[in-house]
């Protein structure tokens, strides 16, 4: 039975993985006015009670120091990290780091859509974004550690563990095998020191909260997978008339 001073520091403990979750998917969103007005005056300030240590809390005073103001130059710089043909320095998408092939890139994205639509949620809405994307599986975290603690507050003891649970099983299966690595990519080649911190931050966040959550993830990517080259629409020279058949 869980006693009233377990279940404060589970809420507490489901508070502050919203916080940081909603912190990491937000700030990583393409940038609108709104958006940036939110991470100031309220995802920033609430991860910065955390006081989240170590190279996490050196990460997060990277953030917090360098929160976009200018709307046209945090667009710039989200295009650079997020082009609109797939990076290949560090793609946003789990199939970049994942996948021997479309098939198996494209059971990826069935398995976490179906994660998706256990709780009733799907991907898209006015951004379009693929479920692999970066930004929607940290917000899929996000969601599960709110409902993780409505549930607390509650005292849903069943709603409990069936967020946790699928709150570790997304860790194993998808997030935990490819995020930390794009958010070391992310953090190297960007130029922008607010992506760049929040890259650090995923890297280390994702590997804090598996630890917590005993998870060893199913795989361990270094990096993106080797692309190649975009079709350029040329097939060479036409053949000389020589060479084609009669």
């Amino acid at each position: 039975m869980t006693t009233a001073t377990e279940a404060r520091s589970q809420l507490i403990e489901a508070a502050g993985r919203l916080a940081v979750y909603s912190l990491l998917s937000a700030g990583l969103a393409f940038p609108d006015r709104a958006r940036l007005d939110l991470l100031a005056s309220r995802l920033v300030p609430t991860v910065a009670m955390l006081q989240l240590p170590g190279p996490l809390g050196d990460a997060f005073a990277a953030v917090s120091a360098s929160i976009p103001i200018d709307l046209d130059i945090a667009r710039d710089h989200h295009m650079a990290l997020f082009p609109p043909i797939a990076s290949q320095d560090a793609p946003g998408y789990e199939t970049g780091y994942r996948g021997d092939g479309i098939f198996q890139q494209s059971a990826l994205i069935a398995d976490v859509a179906g994660f998706y639509r256990a709780f009733g949620l799907r991907a898209g809405g006015r951004e379009m974004e693929r479920p692999d994307h970066i930004t929607v599986e940290l917000e899929f975290m996000a969601v599960l550690a709110r409902k993780e603690a409505i549930a607390l507050q509650d005292r849903a003891a069943e709603n409990v563990s069936v967020c946790r649970d699928s709150a570790a099983s997304f860790l194993r299966d998808h997030l935990g095998c490819w995020a930390p690595a794009f958010g070391r990519r992310a953090g190297a080649v960007t130029t922008s020191s607010w992506l760049g911190g929040l890259g650090e931050m995923v890297a280390l966040w994702v590997e804090k909260d598996m630890e917590a959550l005993d998870v060893v993830p199913a795989e361990v990517v270094e990096g993106p997978l080797v692309q190649e080259p975009p079709d350029d629409g040329l097939c060479g020279p036409c053949p000389a008339p020589s060479e084609m058949g009669s």
